[in-house]
């Protein structure tokens, strides 16, 4: 670990705890270039002030209390990711609730210039329906303390070679799916874009688009659906180890599909 907290490390505890937990937008202008642009669930919210906020703000009132725990980190040279629970009581349901999900940014001169983000809305949802909250995972024991680790040429090619095969990411070992349907259960895998990754010495972290077939999985989707053409965001952490992948986290835009395929 480091003697000092790096500056990648810093705009990464400002966003997680002095912007979301603390929930004090001005944080993320003061850590966020003005034209920051969020890809998640198959949208782009571009603009820090136009579309970022007003739709983080909106969350942060639906849960007043909201925190969010850091499980996991990769800080790279430009670029840092993070792997998190969200949880809090909804204003609207009264209900608690807890939610992963992993986002990684883009930096540029010390600030977050773009964000690529998943998170498991859908359990969120069955969990506000319930009443019911789900476990929270033991959190990192010091997140902001990890140290900067430069670009890997060997661990990007180790990724992006098993990323060359569509179905590799539903094989995670570590997915952020809590309760059933799981990732493999919805989609065959036929293609897989990447829309962002980075490496910081052993570990990688990347955001791509699955698409392919609906396999089934959600108990209330009718029949008809199966093989009906999908695309399903993803976004995981991933470690290297002997020339190998050795560990994948994963989160899935679970809700997101389901409502895309109600709605046709």
């Amino acid at each position: 670990m480091s003697a000092e907290i790096s500056v990648q490390a810093r705009v990464l505890r400002a966003f997680a705890v002095e912007f979301l937990t603390a929930h004090d937008p001005e944080v993320a202008r003061r850590i966020m270039t003005p034209d920051y642009a969020l890809s998640i669930g198959g949208f782009l919210l571009a603009g820090r002030d136009e579309h970022y906020l007003p739709a983080t703000v909106a969350q942060l009132e639906q849960f007043p209390g909201l925190c969010v725990t850091a499980h996991d980190v990769v800080i790279g040279a430009e670029a840092v990711a993070l792997r998190f629970t969200e949880h809090g009581v909804s204003a609207r349901q009264a209900s608690p609730s807890s939610w992963g999900g992993i986002t990684l940014f883009r930096l540029e001169a010390g600030r977050l210039r773009q964000g690529w983000a998943e998170e498991d809305y859908f359990a969120r949802k069955l969990q506000l329906r319930s009443g019911e909250v789900n476990r929270i995972d033991p959190p990192h024991p010091a997140p902001w303390d990890a140290p900067v680790a430069a670009p890997d040429p060997q661990t990007e090619r180790i990724v992006r070679s098993w990323l060359s095969d569509p179905a590799a990411p539903l094989a995670a070992t570590d997915e952020i799916s809590a309760g059933r349907p799981r990732l493999a259960e919805l989609i065959e895998a036929a293609d897989l874009e990447i829309g962002f990754l980075f490496t910081a010495g052993p570990r990688a972290a990347f955001h791509a688009v699955l698409k392919g077939t609906y396999r089934g999985g959600f108990a209330d989707m009718d029949q008809s659906q199966l093989g009906t053409e999908i695309s399903l965001p993803v976004a995981g952490i991933v470690d290297a180890a002997n020339g190998a992948v050795a560990r994948v986290q994963i989160c899935g835009d679970r809700l997101g599909l389901q409502r895309r395929l109600a709605h046709g």
